[in-house]
């Protein structure tokens, strides 16, 4: 699989906690290296990775609808493989793409399917994960009071993974969670 430019070094998070793109060119420059790595996937995995970074790269760019549909196919890819990671983290990034999209409702029930199947696989390391953007969509709905709970428990799991950037996305979003709560 080939290596892409990482996209958080060209990402930073706004005034709701949504990434995008810092650095647009830069951005542009990866979701085309992502689409040529696409068009020459070799498989249906790399096919569903490829997808979810296209997607992520797409939703920094502010493309939500190209965003959503990338990710809606690597879900689909994740479920025709019976791939248990790659579906939650297809359905987290789907569920980031329509929080993005300010499509609140649809990215709740994706979230909180992921949140569910996370939770009954613990050995997959994504609870954290889902806990922090149900949270974050939580909080866009104007939900603090019950995006509060997820995120405090999203930090914890976060502290004991020892990861100093999710911890510290966390706290953002807690803070945020306990000042308009």
């Amino acid at each position: 699989m080939p290596e892409l430019p990482d996209l958080s070094l060209h990402g930073l998070f706004d005034q709701q906690l949504r990434e995008v793109a810092s650095d647009p060119a830069a951005v542009q420059r990866a979701l085309a290296a992502g689409r040529q790595a696409l068009a020459e996937a070799t498989g249906p995995r790399e096919e569903a990775r490829l997808l979810g970074y296209v997607g992520n790269a797409l939703r920094m760019l502010g493309r939500h609808a190209e965003a959503e549909a990338a990710q809606a196919r690597a879900l689909a890819l994740a479920e025709e493989l019976g791939d248990a990671r790659g579906l939650v983290v297809a359905r987290i990034r789907l569920g980031e793409a329509l929080r993005c999209a300010d499509e609140l409702e649809r990215a709740e029930a994706e979230l909180r399917t992921a949140l569910a199947a996370a939770r009954a696989q613990p050995s997959l390391g994504l609870t954290d994960f889902a806990l922090q953007h149900l949270g974050k969509t939580l909080l866009d709905g104007g939900r603090a009071r019950e995006a509060e709970p997820l995120l405090a428990e999203a930090l914890v799991l976060r502290e004991a993974k020892g990861d100093d950037a999710l911890v510290e996305s966390t706290r953002l979003a807690l803070d945020r969670a306990r000042r308009h709560g």
